[in-house]
């Protein structure tokens, strides 16, 4: 199997001008799957060499339009947009499409109790259909990228911690580990996932930049932002209770439970999988390419979202 062309889904998103560019530059023909409600400046922004195509996901004849000659499709979707999903693969396979790359990206949904968080409930539901659509249909493949989250993408929205005001919410004692990989890596990781089709089918690839703990993080931010913060000690029990009890009110808040449950799976520690390092056979770090950063590469990182 060789892969050298393919259609980027959502490609002008938040994680799309990092993969997109890796791919270009990794010697990949890549296509743009665009819809009309997409910004033209950030379509103006996309690297000179990607073909852009026009889609109307809910029309099969326009995807299977567009998917043609495509070797992998992959899903940068999200929110409502995850619910394209299906009607991408039923055209990548009446395409002879070779590889799908779901719109993953995050925390470890292979984790049991991870899978049992509401918040993941389409990301399962949607695994459990491609794996039946790709025995249905043995030319399919598919790959799913497991990472963590996203250490700076997350430090940036507040998810981590509270840059702004210095604070730190600390679960448990703060000594559970979490894998996390920087969002400006993702295209090395998907780009190493397509050029090794063979190793990375139809499994989950687990890949890390750091391993850290809250109490880790917590000195490093100091450290950076060269004062003490203040800190702030719950159980993480009570978050998710606390978030379950939000999403059974009659409107729950997504701005509440949707980070709320995300903190749960990132700082869950080994019930969560969150320590990739012990939920797996092995990383890929090596297979797709992903260095492991050194703790300077961390506080410039913090450094360059403090300032």
């Amino acid at each position: 199997m060789s892969i050298k062309t393919v259609a980027v889904a959502g490609g002008t998103g938040s994680l799309g001008d990092f993969i997109v560019k890796s791919l270009v530059s990794s010697g990949f023909d890549v296509t743009v799957l665009i819809r009309n409600a997409s910004s033209s400046r950030k379509i103006e922004s996309l690297p000179v060499q990607v073909k852009k195509r026009t889609v109307d996901y809910t029309s099969h004849e326009i995807l299977v339009s567009a998917l043609q000659g495509i070797d992998a499709v992959v899903s940068l979707l999200n929110g409502p947009g995850l619910d394209f999903q299906p009607a991408i693969v039923e055209a990548a396979i009446e395409t002879g499409v070779s590889r799908f790359l779901p719109s993953e990206f995050g925390a470890n949904t292979f984790s049991p109790k991870a899978a049992e968080i509401p918040i993941f409930k389409g990301k399962i539901a949607f695994q459990k259909y491609l794996k039946t659509k790709v025995d249905q249909n043995p030319t399919l493949s598919y790959s799913l990228i497991i990472h963590g989250p996203l250490f700076d993408f997350c430090l940036a929205q507040g998810l981590l911690c509270d840059l702004k005001n210095r604070q730190m919410t600390v679960y448990d004692g703060g000594d559970n580990r979490f894998s996390t990989t920087c969002i400006t890596d993702l295209g090395t990781v998907v780009s190493g996932v397509l050029k090794h089709p063979e190793e990375t089918k139809n499994r989950a690839i687990f890949v890390e930049g750091a391993n850290l703990s809250q109490n880790e993080l917590l000195r490093i931010v100091e450290k950076v932002t060269e004062g003490k913060w203040i800190t702030t000690d719950e159980n993480l029990s009570d978050l998710n209770q606390a978030m379950h009890t939000e999403l059974r009110k009659d409107s729950p808040n997504a701005s509440v439970f949707v980070p709320g449950f995300l903190r749960v799976a990132i700082f869950g520690g080994s019930a969560y999988g969150s320590n990739l390092r012990e939920h797996t056979p092995g990383l890929d770090n090596d297979l797709v390419g992903l260095d492991e950063y050194t703790k300077n590469d961390l506080e410039e990182r913090v450094r360059s979202i403090v300032a």
